[in-house]
């Protein structure tokens, strides 16, 4: 058992052992009536032995002995997993969990007071809930469409729930119990955090920290929005009104401080700027502000008015998010809607005064004419204004604006009953959106390979959406989610505008603006198409009335709308007058509904007879299309409403024959139907061709007209180069913004698992190729001028990964091409002169197959079958083709050809791009013969690349494939077996399979920081002369002073010791180049000798070199000039010697007979070392 007595310094925990019991022998003073206590009665040693005390956080009142009901000023406070409250009525300060079940993330929260119930934002479990304090009615609120609730609020007068989310970008409304949704705000808002509400007064205020940091106002119902501050703002996190003194406060968390201002905007200050860490939850109750800090993990609060009185409330807590102090009986203020909800049947929005309190609908609905009333209409108008899409109701012309962001320059419009979604085309985009009718889950469900989508249908039997392109000009179809999409009809179509479908009965017709402009139909699998009319103007509404079996349109030419049998036959003029501009019409029960461009209207009149005219809405602007929704415009049955027909991709329903239903399985473009008539298979072996900003896929086998494919990949920009894997359905490509480095990525053919493979500042990739077989990717970078190499396999677990295998001063890589069968590689180098190269996959091996009449050569391709290489000259505007080993050099094509930027060998053909003539072109890959234009209309062209399907028992075969060869790095074919290499930064180990890092430079060497080089002697650090590839070696040298002289290998010494006999370089530059003219130079030193004193004899040099190599004396035998003396010295000695022992023994044959000589004497007499026998002259050797 432990206690924890707070007190101003901090807790303090006393054990058990300091508490002490005591024992009253008299009287219990608690015993009677519980000392009078209305809680606890607590026993004291000190007179009057006893005191009452509340439950925690309950205040005692003056009296000393009744408690209060319950603690009235609360702090309640959302700590992510649980939410708590904290009584300010009591010094203590202690958080008490409230029993609130499943809270996973609360970050925001708000109290009504009126009922008591605390609501709260869960961003986990994303929605809202409340419960009581004492956590019984727990409920959840609102459930669907909650992204990221990052604020709550609530109106207590209105009893209204308000909201932001940081997910959908919007502010919405709801009732307090969950009911009557409304969006109120859903444009121009980036990151909307808190909010807060002036229901009294009719205001709602909220913070934004977007890319424009904001605080804004508006009016309870959305209306009247204005920014109050836009500057010196960040991250303002936290928002609380001040009712009595009429300001408002909010809380910066990037600047850290806490500002006020009136509640217009003016009069704004700094009240808190000192040891603020991130404030997050902020809150405002009587003279104080209180706030959440995530970094210190505290509650804090400071005197609104002053900015003094710093409190610290609660330390140590962590997962501290959003904060509301409250009192919790007290409800100030009023307006119109406490009184029975100012009669509105759902939401009561008070405004200010003089406008006062208004009726609003949930989405959905509409508001009738008594401005109370809100029903669900049978039928309503939905329409496109270019930026916005609205709806009109039929009863009371009430008009809405469906929430949606983004929406640039909306076209066609539909919807599908089902799912209660609309779907759009905007041409501003170039997309398809579809979204909720209250305008949520907006998504973009196709997004690359548009131009003009001006029309679109959908078919709400089969879930299919149908769209014309007056820009690609073509009619495709794909699922409602925009999968499985299919070009339907491409040939022999112009500008096709109106679209509309017929799916009961298996029809689409369209209209186009050729110069010819015509109505058709076809089947919705795009067979038995049909003109049906060709003698009128530019249709650009067309609509069908399902029970009449009857087409209408709109003639803009002939001002007129018009109609006909569902054969175009019959034809009738309905409305003839006053019809300046027609546009978009639609149809429903008896009447036709159209808008008109220059009338600025939209209309409506009897389908037959054109009586009843009557204007729906004026001033409208730019309707570019609109439709009824309602149930009976889709109805209607056919097979392909029954599990798709069982297709495994599009089910195309056919006309009905003799009463029966027919329908197609149908396949993405470039796949193929399989046999069982019913799934589909991806294309095997297709082109590549990247423009500027997009790939798309273009399959010539089995069927050369069909039309090519946008990849759906997202981010490209500036594509330079692509290649494709095979073996994993990778795309790989060069790009990136304009004036930034380029960087490697790749992406599967359906855009997804989009990643980078490489990107760095000091890069600039310029081609690249795949070996499919040994896993690998080669490239080439313009800044560096080197050929990497990168290990597909290692591209998630280490990107930019990258070892280099060809680098120099000499290189300038560009064009890069592979052959992996043989394990060469092949690339254009842009020196002057420029050649063609080949090396094996290391880098060695290398020769240059072509260096003369080269102009300057381009984009590579190889045909590995044929065994040829080709090329595009660019100085010389031709191709050109040889063997694979330079032989046999021909030309293919000359003078056709103006910048070619790519070439590629397809079966047959040579291919080629051409990025003036945005056309792509190919010849015969062994002729050059047969050039045609395959593909026109591509603006931007960069490059263009073969993806061949390779067999399993091919892939298999290659000694690469299989664990990379057991190579540690590099692995190519060199002949039939497997070849292991390295980088040319490592070395290949005796197993020749394992490469490994260079050796550690000694301390007598410099380690470049990066290059080819590794060590260099440190000798050569800052010599004036880069030997580091990198240019490490000469960086951060020192600088000399004016009494300095300057090294060669950059260090400094002092000017005297220049010349003066003495090197005090280390490179010895100080003393070169000091001799005289008459002068010569010692060969081991930089001492100078007078030339004439050159082999005199003499040794003028310290290292003897002046009398070495002299050509009137024998070879020296390296012997010091001390040496020499020594042999005079001892050439006299022995003449002496043996002038001596002549004297002696001339004496000795006169002298008396000898005497004993002791045998140390006669030692003396002999040399001490004489000359060996093998010893030669005329040198002498003899040690004293």
């Amino acid at each position: 058992m432990e206690q924890c007595v707070k007190c101003c310094t901090g807790r303090i925990l006393t054990s058990p052992g300091l508490l002490h019991w005591i024992h009253f022998v008299g009287s219990n003073p608690c015993g009677a009536n519980n000392g009078g206590c209305s809680h606890l009665c607590l026993m004291s040693p000190s007179k009057p032995y006893f005191s009452c005390a509340c439950p925690t956080g309950v205040k005692l009142q003056t009296d000393g002995k009744t408690c209060a009901k319950d603690a009235e000023n609360l702090l309640l406070l959302a700590r992510r997993t649980d939410i708590r409250r904290i009584s300010l009525d009591t010094p203590d300060y202690t958080a008490v969990i409230l029993p609130f079940d499943d809270v996973k993330h609360a970050i925001a929260l708000d109290y009504d007071p009126i009922e008591g119930y605390v609501y709260w934002a869960d961003d986990d479990v994303r929605n809202i809930r409340r419960a009581q304090l004492d956590g019984s009615g727990l409920e959840v609120i609102v459930s669907s469409e909650v992204d990221h609730p990052d604020g709550i609020a609530v109106d207590w007068i209105g009893r209204n729930l308000y909201w932001t989310d940081t997910g959908t970008d919007r502010i919405e409304v709801v009732r307090l119990n969950g009911t009557h949704r409304r969006v109120l705000i859903s444009e121009e808002l980036d990151e909307p955090r808190a909010i807060c509400l002036d229901p009294a007064a009719g205001y709602m205020y909220w913070t934004d920290w977007g890319k424009e940091p904001k605080i804004e106002r508006a009016n309870l119902d959305g209306s009247d929005r204005i920014a109050l501050i836009n500057t010196s703002l960040g991250w303002p996190n936290g928002l609380a009104i001040d009712f009595q003194d009429r300001k408002i406060y909010w809380g910066e968390a990037k600047e850290d401080r806490i500002e006020v201002a009136n509640l217009d905007g003016t009069g704004r200050r700094v009240l808190v700027k000192d040891g603020l860490a991130h404030i997050f939850g902020f809150s405002l109750l009587g003279d104080y502000i209180y706030w959440t800090d995530w970094q210190s993990h505290s509650i804090e609060r400071v005197n609104k008015n002053t900015g003094h009185n710093r409190t610290t409330i609660v330390d140590a807590l962590p997962d501290l998010m959003g904060l509301k102090a409250i009192i919790v009986n007290k409800a100030e203020g009023t307006n119109p809607c406490a009184d029975n909800n100012f009669g509105c049947s759902h939401l009561c929005l008070y405004r200010p005064e003089p406008k006062g309190p208004v009726c609003a609908c949930p989405m959905g609905s509409e508001l009738l004419s008594n401005g109370k009333t809100c029903i669900v209409p049978e039928a309503f108008l939905l329409f496109t204004r270019q930026d916005n899409i609205q709806r009109i109701s039929l009863e009371t012309n009430y008009v809405v604006q469906i929430p949606l962001q983004g929406v640039q320059k909306a076209k066609a419009i539909d919807f599908n009953i089902r799912d209660n979604r609309i779907f759009w085309t905007d041409v501003g985009m170039q997309t398809i959106s579809r979204a909720f009718m209250n305008g949520s889950s907006m998504e973009h469900i196709i997004q690359f390979g548009l131009v003009f989508p001006e029309g679109m249908a959908v078919d709400w039997i089969a879930n299919n959406i149908y769209w014309a392109d007056s820009g690609s000009n073509r009619i495709e179809v794909a699922r409602l989610d925009g999968s499985a999409r299919k070009v339907l009809i491409w040939k022999n179509l112009t500008h096709p505008r109106a679209l509309i479908l017929d799916p009961p009965n298996g029809y689409i017709y369209w209209t186009t603006w050729s110069g010819t402009p015509k109505l058709e139909r076809a089947s919705l699998d795009g067979s038995n198409r049909e003109v049906l009319l060709s003698d009128l103007g530019r249709v650009h509404g067309l609509t069908i009335d399902y029970t009449e079996k009857k087409l209408f349109w709109s003639d803009m030419d002939n001002h007129i709308i018009e109609s006909s049998d569902l054969e175009g036959k019959n034809r009738v003029c309905v409305i003839t007058q006053e019809l300046p501009s027609p546009m978009a019409i639609t149809q429903y029960q008896d009447y036709l509904f159209w808008s008109d461009w220059q009338m600025r209207t939209i209309e409506r009149a009897n389908k037959t007879s054109g009586a009843n005219r009557t204007q729906i809405q004026d001033n409208v602007d730019n309707v570019m299309d609109l439709l009824i929704f309602h149930q009976s415009r889709q109805s209607g049955w056919n097979e392909c409403g029954t599990h798709n027909g069982g297709c495994s991709h599009l089910c195309l329903a056919n006309p009905r024959k003799e009463g029966n239903s027919s329908y197609t399985c149908a396949c993405p473009t470039h796949y193929s139907l399989n046999p069982d008539n019913k799934t589909c298979s991806a294309p095997r072996s297709f082109l590549l061709i990247s423009q500027k900003n997009l790939i798309s896929r273009l399959v010539l086998e089995p069927d050369e007209n069909s039309p090519d494919v946008v990849l759906p990949i997202p981010g490209l920009r500036n594509i330079i180069s692509i290649d494709y894997d095979p073996m994993e359905g990778y795309v790989y490509w060069i790009g990136g913004k304009i004036g930034k480095p380029k960087s490697i990525r790749r992406a599967h053919d359906n855009g997804s698992e989009s990643t980078v493979v490489l990107a760095g500042d000091n890069i600039q990739p310029y081609d690249l190729a795949v070996d499919p077989y040994s896993r690998s990717l080669f490239w080439t970078c313009s800044q560096l001028n080197k050929i990497g190499i990168i290990k597909i396999k290692t591209i998630m677990t280490q990107p930019s990964k990258s070892w280099v295998i060809i680098k120099g001063e000499s290189e300038r890589p560009r064009n890069i091409v592979l052959n992996p069968l043989k394990g060469h590689l092949y690339w254009t180098n842009l020196m002057t002169p420029p050649k063609i190269e080949r090396s094996a996959f290391d880098g060695t091996e290398r020769i240059a197959l072509f260096k003369l009449d080269l102009g300057r050569p381009g984009p590579l391709a190889i045909d590995p079958v044929a065994e040829k290489l080709y090329w595009a000259d660019l100085g010389m505007n031709r191709i050109e083709c040889s063997d694979l080993s330079g032989g046999n050099r021909r030309v293919l094509l000359d003078n056709q050809l103006k910048n070619p930027k790519a070439i590629s060998v397809f079966g047959n053909y040579l291919y080629w791009v051409n990025r003036d003539q945005n056309v792509i072109g190919r010849m015969n890959k062994e002729t050059g013969k047969n050039v045609e234009f395959v593909q026109g209309r591509f603006s931007e062209l960069s490059d263009i690349c073969a993806a061949l399907y390779i067999k399993p028992s091919n892939f298999e075969k290659h000694s690469c494939t299989n664990n990379n060869g057991n190579c540690s790095h590099i692995c190519f074919n060199d002949g039939s077996v497997v070849r292991c290499s390295c980088p040319i930064d490592m070395f290949l180990k005796l197993d020749h399979k394992t490469c490994a890092d260079p050796r550690a430079c000694s301390s007598k060497e410099f380690t470049c920081v990066s290059g080819d080089t590794h060590c260099i002697p440190r000798t050569w650090k800052c010599n004036g002369t880069a030997e580091c590839t990198d240019n490490s070696d000469e960086q951060n040298c020192p600088k000399c002073s004016s009494d300095q002289w300057k090294c060669k290998d950059g260090t400094c010494i002092s000017e005297n010791n220049v010349c003066d006999g003495k090197p005090e370089c280390a490179d010895h530059s100080d003393e070169a180049n000091c001799c005289e003219k008459d002068e010569s130079r010692c060969t081991q030193s930089e001492q100078c000798y007078k030339s004439i004193l050159r082999c005199n004899g003499q040794q003028d040099c310290r290292d003897g070199s002046d009398e070495q190599s002299c050509p009137s004396r024998l070879a020296p035998d390296h012997t010091s000039s001390q040496t020499s003396r020594y042999t005079v010295v001892i050439v006299v000695g022995i003449i002496f010697l043996v002038f001596t022992f002549a004297i002696v023994f001339a004496c000795r044959r006169k002298s008396p007979p000898p005497l004993n000589y002791d045998e140390r004497d006669i030692l003396m007499m002999k040399p001490l070392n004489p000359q060996s026998e093998n010893q030669t002259t005329p040198t002498t050797k003899i040690n004293y």
